[in-house]
């Protein structure tokens, strides 16, 4: 990057955000290398001496998992040991898990994945993964283990469901301390990129309060003290929960908003500000969601977090965050905030559709959780798992779940119970009570009470069918009551019957008459 001349021009950086209001995935420079803003999610979480090759190992079957998901797309690969980037699948990129098992604890383990061949070019898709050296001595902290994807808006709209059980299976997996996700500057593979991609947070920061600033190569070892304010979702780990405080009731009672979404995690709870991150253009206001979070959030939030990145030296024009700025940017959603300028703060928030509003995003929680709340639920795509669960009472994986697959319950929005079952088998409890016939012969009926065990047929398993109650005949049996007759399993069959006759066959076939009620005249 040049030391004398600007990276963009006032012209080039509004069309730019002009662009970025209008699709929120979007690139900007020449042939040389363009940057662009992109959707993210971030991992933050800790070493420890004993689970080096653990952790090392789980990196690399993350990797797999999400490559999977993204549908392969990588064209080039950074080697561990000397982070040289190779073409994907080269020789001279060694077996991952080989190198995962020979690294020390003290030694980092690093490799990247992209599908952009030119180096100093932002991502479309893109894995970076950062597991950290492991140094104990007294007074030390050791810095977070990191892992970065970028991929395509369109992407994660079609795909956003597979995403999020990815995501929920990946954080408990890590026991991550911080999970962020949003928009942020992608950041190209080449290590000198980074002053580039300061230049274009510090102009496009005071167009967009949802532009996130994420770059683990720095932030692992100052997330470490405290987090940065969330834009869009957020993990809230039981290890910064408690320095709150708080317990999970009390998170779940203050961010109580019908657009927050609230997953239960065995470390922690993910947190999801509306449906989709939002960039939140500045001329439409501060957004109301992240400013709720973030008011919770501020005792633990890491105000001296620093934005300057790589680049900064004298004689160059292209401006970046100052610390005084970084404060600023960090403490964008506090209601004192002076950020991007006082001015512009007093813009009112642009209302949310009603439509969007009027359902409350529901819970959630994953399987080995126990149940925060009474009720009816369910887990989202699987048929007939509807079903009651007490407070307290442990949310279970599906009988028929693979090990790999995250099951996530969902509490049902309508809460009405539901209609008892109308088929029941031999032996069962009757989950009615009345009148219950066999399905294979409906001239063999029992009258039976709730929860009563249903009988076997001549020692055989058979399944009933609860009918409703009221009078009835049998084919050949003289009319009991005259009026309108109909056989509930042939349809088209309603006639009157005068009182006396003989009750009709259908079509030939022997069956059971139900009385519907005197025929009007």
């Amino acid at each position: 990057m040049s030391t004398t001349h600007n990276l963009f021009d006032e012209d080039e950086r509004d069309e730019f955000i002009a662009e970025l209001k209008e699709w929120p995935n979007t690139d900007w420079g020449t042939d040389d290398a363009r940057h662009s803003v992109s959707p993210f999610i971030s991992f933050y979480f800790p070493p420890a001496p004993d689970n080096h090759q653990e952790a090392a190992l789980m990196m690399v079957d993350i990797h797999e998992a999400f490559e999977q998901l993204l549908g392969k797309p990588y064209t080039v690969g950074t080697h561990p040991v000397s982070e040289r980037p190779h073409p994907y699948g080269s020789t001279r990129l060694p077996d991952l898990r080989e190198q995962a098992r020979k690294i020390s604890s003290d030694k980092t383990f690093v490799f990247n994945f992209t599908d952009e061949k030119n180096h100093a070019t932002s991502p479309t898709t893109a894995g970076y993964f950062w597991r950290t050296s492991f140094l104990e001595y007294e007074g030390s902290y050791n810095p977070y283990s990191s892992i970065t994807f970028y991929y395509r808006w369109q992407w994660w709209l079609d795909t956003r469901e597979a995403w999020r059980r990815f995501v929920l299976k990946t954080i408990d997996l890590l026991k991550a301390h911080q999970v962020y996700s949003g928009f942020a500057m992608a950041n190209p593979l080449e290590f000198g990129t980074r002053s580039a991609i300061t230049t274009w947070e510090r102009a496009l920061t005071p167009s967009f309060y949802g532009l996130d600033i994420d770059y683990a190569f720095c932030m692992n070892s100052e997330l470490v003290h405290g987090i940065r304010p969330p834009t869009w979702a957020f993990l809230l780990a039981d290890h910064w929960r408690e320095k709150l405080d708080l317990t999970r009731e009390q998170v779940r009672t203050t961010l109580s908003h019908p657009r927050i979404s609230i997953t239960e995690l065995q470390s922690g709870q993910w947190i999801e500000l509306g449906e989709q991150p939002e960039l939140y253009p500045v001329d439409k206001g501060v957004p109301e969601l992240p400013m709720l979070l973030n008011k919770l959030l501020k005792p633990i939030r890491n105000d001296d977090l620093g934005l300057l990145g790589f680049g900064q030296w004298d004689g160059d024009p292209n401006e970046r965050f100052t610390d005084a700025d970084s404060r600023r940017w960090i403490s964008r959603f506090d209601t004192d905030s002076d950020w991007p300028t006082p001015a512009m703060r007093f813009i009112a928030p642009s209302p949310m559709p009603s439509v969007q509003i009027s359902t409350p995003m529901p819970l959630r929680m994953v399987a080995g959780t126990a149940c925060i709340q009474d009720g009816w639920w369910l887990v989202p795509g699987q048929a007939e798992t509807r079903r009651a669960f007490k407070q307290g009472e442990m949310m279970p994986n599906l009988d028929a779940a693979f090990t790999d697959d995250l099951v996530t319950w969902q509490r049902d929005l309508d809460q009405t119970p539901p209609e008892p079952a109308r088929y029941a088998n031999a032996h069962d409890p009757a989950p009615r009570e009345g009148r219950w016939e066999v399905e294979s012969d409906r001239f063999i009926a029992r009258d039976v009470q709730l929860n009563e065990p249903l009988p076997a047929h001549e020692g055989r398993v058979v399944r009933w069918h609860w009918t409703v109650s009221g009078m009835r005949a049998n084919s050949g049996q003289p009319c009991p009551y005259p009026g309108a007759w109909v056989c509930e399993y042939k349809p088209g069959s309603k006639q009157v019957i005068e009182h006396g006759v003989l009750m009709p066959t259908v079509d030939g076939e022997r069956v059971v008459w139900l009385w519907m009620g005197l025929e009007p005249s």
